[in-house]
């Protein structure tokens, strides 16, 4: 079984790391990701970027603009969402405070999602997935199925933040903030971008989400080639111009 995609565009944002030069820079040793650093949202309206946290500021910085003039589906997908929200959420609730309803608002799962659409005034579909132990995988395929009924494009987007030191010793953490977006189309004749191939292959062995929370970047490393091979959960990989 094989499912054939175009990327025609991609943006990320890593720990500082944004700029296509900037991530060629990286890939080649010449630069470090950088801890602490929030993405640029200077192009949005301050009432906005005051409402966002870093990981949704990592995603604004990558997606945002490859919506523009667009109005196609967007699909955000992580494993643990807004995961330092969520646990400032409850440690108020274990110290009996009054819940936000603005707080909890924005640290639902689709939270980033939704955020996104209103800003790019996306009337199309906006949906949230929760990544499990091969988000790449559970993205793509999600993906697939949403070009294959019909829409001519995508924006899919994987994004993670650093957890909570509480919850590591049962899962590992990300290393810092790491956001990508890829629009995605289905291949047809004149198709301008790389073409991708997501195929069974039964020697691929991969440590989940939760084993190696730095997914994206072995991603990351084959898009800046432009060729490689990625695997994405056991038995899967993703073919990256591979003829």
């Amino acid at each position: 079984m094989s499912i054939e995609f175009i990327i025609s565009d991609w943006r990320a944002w890593y720990s500082g790391v944004s700029e296509p030069a900037d991530w060629h820079r990286w890939h080649s040793g010449e630069l470090e990701l950088q801890e602490d650093t929030l993405a640029d949202v200077s192009f949005l309206p301050a009432m906005l970027r005051r409402r966002l946290s870093p990981l949704s500021k990592a995603v604004f910085n990558s997606a945002y603009p490859l919506l523009q003039q667009r109005d196609i589906p967007l699909l955000c997908c992580s494993v643990h969402g807004e995961a330092m929200r969520t646990y400032s959420l409850l440690q108020g609730v274990a110290a009996e405070e009054d819940l936000s309803p603005t707080a909890f608002g924005l640290s639902v799962h689709n939270a980033i999602a939704g955020q996104l659409s209103i800003a790019n005034k996306v009337r199309s579909p906006a949906l949230a997935l929760a990544g499990g132990d091969y988000p790449l995988l559970a993205g793509l395929m999600e993906a697939n199925g949403i070009l294959r009924e019909g829409a001519k494009e995508i924006l899919l987007i994987f994004c993670e933040e650093p957890l909570p030191e509480m919850y590591h010793p049962s899962t590992q953490s990300p290393s810092g903030v790491c956001a990508t977006a890829l629009l995605l189309t289905l291949p047809v004749e004149g198709s301008k971008g790389s073409g991708v191939t997501l195929v069974n292959s039964s020697s691929v062995r991969l440590k989940t989400a939760f084993e190696e929370a730095d997914y994206q970047l072995p991603l990351l490393s084959a898009l800046i080639k432009n060729s490689g091979k990625v695997p994405v959960a056991k038995g899967w990989e993703l073919l990256i111009n591979a003829n």
